[in-house]
C-alpha cells in the first residue's frame, strides 16, 4: 500500500465508493485500491463475493484500514473463501455489519449480519434473542413495505411464535392501513409478509393477491378519462385471474373477473378504432403514471413488466368487426411498400387491418416505455455493476451459458437510453435464444436433409404454421405472433431484417430500439410465463 493516501474510517457506502474512486484516480497504477473499490462497489452477497474468488485477477486487499465497512466486508469475503480464522472473521463481520446498520439505518448492513448468523447459528446461539427483538424493534420503524418483507424474509429462521404474532398484527393493521389508502404496491408486500408469517398459506395468497389486483383496476377504471389509454387495467385483471388458476371454490371471483377482461378488452378496441398511428401520442398518461410510484429501480421495472404482449385473437376480432375503409371491397390485397418504393409485402384487408392496430399498440407502449425509463433514470439510475448482480441473480434460463454478456451490455444500454446499441446487441441473441429454447424441448433447429446442414432462419424459428413450427406448444401463442410480426414480417415493422441489411435510419433504430428491448426484458426476465423450459434445464432464483 502507499504510504500516500488514507481511507478514512467513518464513512461508509456511497461516500466510501466515492472516497475510493477518487484514490484511484489519484493512484491509477495502484491495484489493490482498485480491487478494493470493486469489492466495496458490490453488493453484499454470496454471489457477489464468489464472482471475486472466480476471477483469477482478483486479489484481496492488503490494506490496512480501520474503516468498519472495509473490514467487514474482508471478513465476510474471507469467510465465503473458506479462509483461515474464518469462524473469528464471521463474528468480527457480524457485529461492524450490525454498528453499520446503527450508523447508517441502511438496511442491507444489517439483512448481511442475519444471513451470515444464519449460516453458523450455533456460533451466535446466546445472541439469538438478540437479534430477534432488533429485528422487531427494525421492522416497526421502516416505512418501505418492501425492505419490511426483505427483513422478515431473512430473519425468519430466527422467529420464535410470540414474535411472529406481533409481526402478524402489526402487518394486517399496516395492510388495512394501505387498503385505505389505496396503496397497492405496499399491499402486495404486506400479503407477502403475511404468507411468511404463516398467517396466509399459498392459496390465501393467491387469492388475497387476486382480489386486491382486482380492487386496483376497479379504481384505475373508476378514475378513467375519455380518449386516454390505461394499459395496466386488462393487465391487472389478468394477472388476477391468473392468480386464481386452479384454486377451487373461486367460480364467483373467476367469472367476474372474466367479464371484467371481456369489458376492458371491448372498450380498448374502440378506443383504438378512434385512434391513428402516431410514433408521438397526444394521449396524458401523467395520471396513470404517478399512480405506479416509481421511485426506484425495482418499481418502475414493474411496471415496464407490466405492459401488456398483445393479444393475438382480440386483435384479429376487431379487425373483423371493423373494416378500414369503403375501397377494401375492390381490392383482393394490400402492399407494404418500403422508403425506395419496392414491395416488401402483401397481405389482404384483415391481416392489414391487423397489422394496423398493432403498430397502434406498439407506439403506445414505445411511448410508456420512455416515459417510465426516464423517471427510473431520472430519480435512481442504476450502476452497471448492480444491473450485472440483478442479472445474475435472476439467472435467466432465456439466456444460454456463456451469453450472459450480450444481454448485460444490451439490456443496460437501455437504461442508459441508447436504444440504438441495445437494438443491434440484441437483435441476433434473440435468434440465439429461440433456437437453444427449441432444442433444449427435443427439437431440431437445423437442415439435416441438405448437403450442407445449416441452421434454420429466424423466419422458420418464428414460424406461425402449426404443423412443424418449432416453437409451437413451447412459446406463448400472443408473443410468437408479436415477434413474427415485429421482426421479420414485410408487412409490418420488419425489424430484424432491416437491421441485419442496415436498412433502419437512426431514428427507426431508436424508435423500434425501444419495443425490441422491452420485449427483450419480458423475455429475459418472466422466461417461464412464455415458454415451456424442461425442469432440468430450469434455473432456480
Amino acid at each position: 500500500m502507499s504510504n500516500d493516501y488514507q481511507i478514512p474510517e467513518n464513512i461508509y457506502s456511497r461516500e466510501l465508493c466515492g472516497e475510493l474512486y477518487r484514490i484511484t484516480q489519484l493512484f491509477p497504477e495502484d491495484q489493490e485500491i482498485k480491487n478494493l473499490l470493486s469489492l466495496v462497489r458490490s453488493p453484499i452477497t454470496d454471489e457477489s463475493f464468489k464472482i471475486f474468488i472466480d476471477d483469477k485477477n482478483f486479489l484481496i486487499s492488503t490494506i490496512k484500514t480501520d474503516n468498519k465497512e472495509i473490514v467487514a466486508r474482508m471478513n465476510d469475503f474471507n469467510f465465503i473463501r473458506g479462509g483461515n480464522d474464518k469462524i473469528n472473521g464471521i463474528k468480527k463481520a457480524v457485529r461492524l455489519y450490525r454498528e453499520l446498520y446503527d450508523k447508517t439505518q441502511e438496511l442491507n448492513y444489517f439483512l448481511r449480519s442475519l444471513e451470515l448468523i444464519r449460516k453458523v447459528k450455533s456460533v451466535f446461539k446466546d445472541r439469538l434473542v438478540d437479534f430477534e427483538e432488533k429485528t422487531i424493534t427494525i421492522f416497526n420503524n421502516l416505512d418501505s413495505s418492501y425492505y419490511q418483507f426483505s427483513l422478515v424474509n431473512t430473519s425468519e429462521f430466527l422467529l420464535e411464535n410470540d414474535s411472529k404474532h406481533l409481526l402478524t398484527n402489526i402487518s394486517l393493521r399496516l395492510l388495512s392501513k394501505y387498503e385505505s389508502e389505496n396503496n397497492y404496491s405496499a399491499i402486495k408486500w404486506q400479503i407477502k409478509i403475511l404468507n411468511k408469517l404463516k398467517h396466509f398459506t399459498n392459496n390465501d395468497m393467491r387469492i388475497q393477491n387476486a382480489l386486491y389486483l382486482e380492487k386496483e383496476g376497479d379504481l384505475l377504471t373508476s378514475e378513467k378519462q375519455e380518449r386516454i389509454y390505461y394499459p395496466t387495467i386488462l393487465e391487472l385483471y389478468t394477472e388476477a385471474l391468473k392468480e386464481i388458476k386452479g384454486i377451487a371454490d373461486q367460480a364467483v371471483l373467476k367469472d367476474r373477473l372474466s367479464e371484467k377482461i371481456k369489458n376492458e378488452q371491448k372498450g380498448f378496441y374502440e378506443l383504438l378504432k378512434k385512434m391513428t398511428i402516431s410514433t408521438t401520442l397526444e394521449s396524458d398518461y401523467t395520471q396513470w403514471l404517478n399512480s405506479l410510484e416509481i421511485v426506484d429501480f425495482q418499481s418502475g421495472l414493474t411496471a415496464l413488466l407490466h405492459l401488456p404482449i398483445l393479444d393475438e385473437k382480440s386483435l384479429s376480432d376487431w379487425s373483423e368487426n371493423n373494416h378500414n375503409s369503403s375501397l377494401g371491397q375492390f381490392f383482393d390485397k394490400y402492399v407494404h411498400i418500403t422508403d425506395k418504393g419496392t414491395v416488401s409485402g402483401s397481405t389482404d384487408e384483415k391481416r392489414f387491418s391487423v397489422n394496423f392496430a398493432r403498430n397502434h399498440c406498439r407506439n403506445v407502449i414505445i411511448d410508456l416505455v420512455i416515459k417510465i425509463t426516464y423517471r427510473m433514470i431520472q430519480k435512481h439510475p442504476i450502476s452497471k455493476n448492480a444491473f450485472a448482480s440483478f442479472l445474475m441473480t435472476e439467472r435467466s434460463p432465456f439466456i444460454p451459458e456463456g451469453r450472459e454478456a450480450f444481454f448485460l451490455e444490451g439490456l443496460y444500454m437501455g437504461f442508459q437510453n441508447n436504444f440504438i446499441t441495445a437494438g443491434h446487441l440484441l437483435i441476433p441473441q434473440i435468434e440465439n435464444c429461440l433456437k437453444n429454447i427449441v432444442e433444449k424441448n427435443g427439437r431440431n433447429t437445423i437442415k439435416l436433409d441438405e448437403p450442407v446442414q445449416h441452421d434454420n432462419t429466424l423466419g422458420a424459428i418464428l414460424s406461425l404454421k402449426e404443423s412443424g413450427n418449432m416453437l409451437d406448444g413451447i412459446c406463448n401463442k400472443d408473443l410468437l405472433s408479436e415477434l413474427n410480426s415485429f421482426l421479420i414480417d414485410g408487412n409490418s415493422a420488419n425489424f430484424r431484417n432491416k437491421i441485419c441489411h442496415g436498412l433502419t435510419s437512426p431514428a427507426e433504430s431508436y424508435h423500434y430500439g425501444i419495443y425490441l428491448w422491452w420485449i427483450t426484458l419480458k423475455m429475459v426476465l418472466l422466461t417461464k410465463d412464455f415458454f415451456e423450459i424442461p425442469e432440468r434445464d430450469s434455473n432456480i432464483s
